[in-house]
């Protein structure tokens, strides 16, 4: 298979996959808002954190696992991925303050 093919069916995956990712981890994260707060939330900063959730798991996981090889794949540097994960972590958890900070 050429390398334009192999590529195009790479693009459809990483599609695919980052359906999957923002499907599951949104629906996670409404459930639990909605099991703590009793309503559902907009989550609205949820969704870059959870773009940023799939950028470093393609990046450092699931590039290699593809059909589409290069020598251009690397890994994320160690402190791109805490930086991004530490970034990721607040961006879906402040929705989850928020409520409450404006209850008090």
């Amino acid at each position: 298979m050429g390398k334009l093919a192999t590529f195009g069916i790479e693009m459809l995956r990483v599609v695919i996959l980052l359906m999957l990712t923002l499907l599951v981890l949104g629906g996670v994260e409404q459930w639990v808002f909605k099991l703590l707060y009793g309503w559902e939330g907009n989550l609205y900063t949820a969704v870059p954190g959870n773009l940023l959730v799939f950028f470093v798991l393609y990046r450092n996981y699931w590039q290699f696992k593809g059909w589409y090889r290069s020598e251009k794949n690397q890994r994320l540097k160690p402190v791109w991925t805490r930086s991004l994960s530490i970034a990721a972590l607040l961006l879906v958890l402040l929705p989850f303050a928020i409520p409450v900070v404006l209850s008090s």
